[in-house]
């Protein structure tokens, strides 16, 4: 996670001035001298984050993982195309690859807070698990809460070319810190099962749940 912290922290301090963090959106700083590549290596550390939180989960012994550990692919693979596929500058009509990256940064807001709440949701039944299973889906509650309204805001900007809520780059920032705060909450709660995995042995998996989608 620091991988994608440092850059975006570098961003932001080189942008002091030039990009007003209320109203602009993160994408915005490809535009600043070395913003491609920072921008690329923020993006690149949280799908390698995403990939590992989907490996551990199946040996992490939590029930079903097969849709979490989809979703959490699927958010790595957006965000390869985040990185690749810069935004428009202000001003201009978007083109093929800003809607790239607009579809692909969509779907890493929509789909992680939903992945995380999936991953709370099957914890609960695990007692390896258990533990972390409170917190973390209140925590992927308020991401989703939060993803909800941005992506919403997104609509109208399509349409008519402006947010309803003017202040549409301060509200990315939250939701981008309530996502990274899940995702090292996920992180570290399949970190602590696979310890306590591999101290008890294998978990037995409710015979209900295994068929489960």
């Amino acid at each position: 996670m620091t991988a994608a912290l440092l850059p975006l922290g570098l961003l932001h301090l080189s942008g002091s001035g030039s990009i007003d963090p209320m109203t602009d959106v993160i994408s915005d700083y490809v535009f600043l001298p070395g913003g491609y590549a920072l921008l690329g290596a923020a993006a690149l550390g949280l799908a390698v984050a995403c990939l590992a939180i989907a490996a551990g989960l199946r040996r992490a012994g939590l029930p079903a993982p097969r849709v979490p550990a989809a979703l959490f692919v699927s958010a790595a693979v957006a965000l390869v195309l985040v990185a690749v596929f810069p935004t428009h500058p202000a001003g201009t009509t978007p083109g093929l690859v800003s809607t790239v990256h607009r579809a692909a940064g969509g779907w890493v807001f929509a789909v992680l807070p939903l992945a995380s709440w999936l991953v709370a949701r099957r914890a609960r039944s695990v007692p390896v698990w258990a533990p972390a299973a409170p917190a973390l889906s209140r925590g992927a509650g308020v991401a989703g809460v939060i993803s909800t309204f941005f992506v919403l805001n997104h609509v109208p900007i399509v349409i008519a070319g402006s947010p309803v809520f003017p202040l549409i780059g301060g509200v990315q920032r939250v939701l981008c810190a309530a996502v990274m705060v899940v995702l090292v909450m996920t992180a570290r709660a399949t970190r602590l099962a696979v310890d306590r995995v591999d101290c008890t042995g294998p978990v037995p998996v409710p015979g209900q749940l295994r068929g489960a989608a």
